[in-house]
């Protein structure tokens, strides 16, 4: 329930002196309801024509006022008091708007102070002020039944009345555990998570994390270790809700071994992946049969905002702002640094929610558009590409041209708009049909934690993390969902067909083509019981193109995604 909304207030029986004097000079409708006349007048907000509706309708004149009271309350106009003074065969009705001048409630009053004395509170402008208090009384564990209480000497003022309700067993901490076999972009195929997430009195959440690769298991992409610790905390105000994460990552990975002598140009499969970037080079000074290894260190700072621009029963739009802060390395032993970003980023964006009931159940879709740049110049090997090119062509004479797919043509210095569209579409109770699009476009190549990236549980299924990989591209994905209940556990299952695409700005040939992929198969998640889900997902590829081989797509092919999670 978190924070009810407030009933409509009740007609107010009152005199005929009395509304004459508050009616004063204004001319009323008039109306007829089985044989009374209804002189109506005060802010109502309904026109003729619904109050001609109401009048022929309604039996009784009782029945017009509450038509007329619950009419205005559908019209989102909360404070409206109907008083009414019957006089032999004539009823006088007059609407009071009433405002705010008190608000009582201990731990969520200050979410709605903005409407102490607004003239003509809306149940839109309630239910924006609502969202936040909702944040902090699911947080707190307490419930909330809010009460509009009329002055009895003056009905234009209102007090707002929130009435605490604390939630039976309410638990504020909650520790995980999870072992999956969802993959990484950069190394592994099953990890291992836990973590804790801690509600405090005042709403304020933190949560704790840590994921590790277990390198031994299944294909690793020669991950020799993965480690990821996260640290998350946000608090709701009236204004929104403010956070900020941490997260530092690290892994290291086996690239294989050098072929051929130091003053050799080199052989080899890791060498043939190095001479792409610059790196295998006849001065890099490696010697034959060297290890090649990858080590990689990410950190990453952000604060967030999000904001409750509106909202109503129907709708909701808010305004979200991000700023990173990011400082990425890869260094490889025997050739020396191969990235080093450190850079920040700042996002802003809009989303809209809306709702609307189609038989049994509810039509949801939203919308997102945001738009994300570079704050600061380049350094470190950002925007380093002309020294890279005239570097690489002094050292390979005989090449035509550098490669353009390399982390020295990246830029901090950026534009990317990034929008979203979803939809979830009832057929049924327990059946829906749901659809998404979301996509990246950059006008530059971007530092590599900002690239887009598909592939996993949530995006072209068939392949592991990263198989699609770019500066910009899109993906779309339409599923048909049925919910279902087995042996009394609650489980989601649904068919799926996606498609997604990815390619590197400003790079000529057939380095910079579009390569996309589509695949098809079934997701099933379920709540086990004891705090235990599943989620499980196998898919199979149905088409791709742009790639140059075969090969490096069957290598990153999956079978099936399992991840189990119990919550304590």
């Amino acid at each position: 329930m978190a924070i009810d909304f407030p009933p409509a207030l009740p007609p107010q029986l009152t005199t005929v002196a009395e509304i004459s004097t508050t009616a004063g000079a204004s001319a009323p409708y008039i109306g007829l309801v089985n044989g009374y006349e209804l002189r109506v007048t005060g802010s109502h907000y309904l026109n003729e024509t619904e109050l001609a509706a109401i009048f022929e309708t309604a039996k009784t004149p009782s029945q017009a006022i509450f038509l007329m009271n619950s009419l205005t309350l559908r019209k989102g106009h909360l404070l409206v008091l109907t008083q009414y003074a019957p006089e032999g065969s004539t009823v006088y009705i007059h609407a009071v708007q009433a405002s705010v001048v008190a608000i009582d409630g201990e731990g969520v009053a200050e979410y709605f102070s903005d409407l102490k004395g607004d003239p003509d509170l809306t149940r839109a402008e309630f239910e924006r002020a609502r969202v936040m208090a909702n944040v902090k009384s699911q947080r707190t564990g307490i419930n909330y039944s809010a009460t509009f209480f009329v002055d009895d000497n003056d009905p234009e003022a209102v007090s707002l009345l929130f009435e605490a309700a604390p939630v039976e067993d309410y638990d504020a901490t909650d520790f995980f555990v999870q072992f999956g076999n969802q993959g990484s972009r950069y190394v592994g195929r099953y990890f291992g998570d836990i973590g804790m997430n801690h509600n405090f009195a005042n709403g304020s959440r933190v949560g704790l994390g840590y994921e590790t690769a277990f390198t031994d298991l299944g294909e690793s992409r020669g991950g020799e270790d993965y480690h990821r610790f996260q640290l998350t905390a946000d608090k709701p105000f009236s204004s929104g809700l403010y956070g900020i994460t941490a997260s530092h990552t690290e892994y290291s990975q086996h690239l294989g071994y050098r072929a051929g002598s130091a003053s050799a140009p080199g052989g080899g499969v890791v060498c043939d992946l190095l001479s792409v970037l610059g790196l295998c080079l006849p001065t890099t000074g490696a010697t034959a049969g060297q290890s090649i290894d990858l080590d990689a260190d990410i950190n990453a700072l952000a604060l967030t905002g999000e904001q409750v621009l509106a909202s109503d029963f129907s709708y909701r739009i808010n305004l979200f702002q991000r700023l990173e802060y990011v400082d990425s390395t890869l260094d490889i032993s025997g050739f020396g640094s191969l990235q080093d970003e450190s850079y920040a980023t700042l996002e802003l964006g809009a989303k809209y929610f809306s709702a609307e009931t189609v038989g049994d159940g509810q039509f949801r879709w939203s919308a997102q558009l945001s738009l994300k740049g570079g704050l600061t110049g380049d350094s470190g090997t950002l925007g380093s590409y002309d020294s890279f090119r005239a570097r690489y062509l002094a050292e390979n004479p005989g090449a035509a041209s550098a490669p353009e797919v390399t982390p020295a043509a990246r830029t901090a210095e950026f534009i990317a708009v990034l929008p979203k569209i979803a939809a979830k579409f009832p057929l049924s109770k327990e059946t829906e049909l749901n659809a998404s699009f979301f996509a990246q476009y950059a006008d530059e190549q971007l530092p590599q934690q900002q690239q887009w990236v598909l592939g996993g549980m949530k995006s072209i299924s068939a392949y592991l993390p990263g198989v699609l990989s770019g500066d910009s591209g899109y993906f779309a994905d339409v599923s048909l969902q049925r919910k279902l209940n087995i042996a009394g556990m609650d489980v989601s299952a649904a068919v799926f067909a996606e498609y997604g695409a990815a390619w590197f700005e400003n790079v000529s040939g057939s380095a910079g083509d579009e390569r996309s992929i589509a695949d098809a198969g079934v997701r099933v998640s379920a709540d086990l019981g004891w705090g235990v889900s599943l989620d499980a997902v196998a898919a199979t590829p149905l088409t791709d193109d742009g790639f140059v081989s075969s090969s490096e797509l069957e290598r990153l092919e999956a079978d099936f995604y399992v991840v189990l999670k119990k919550v304590f």
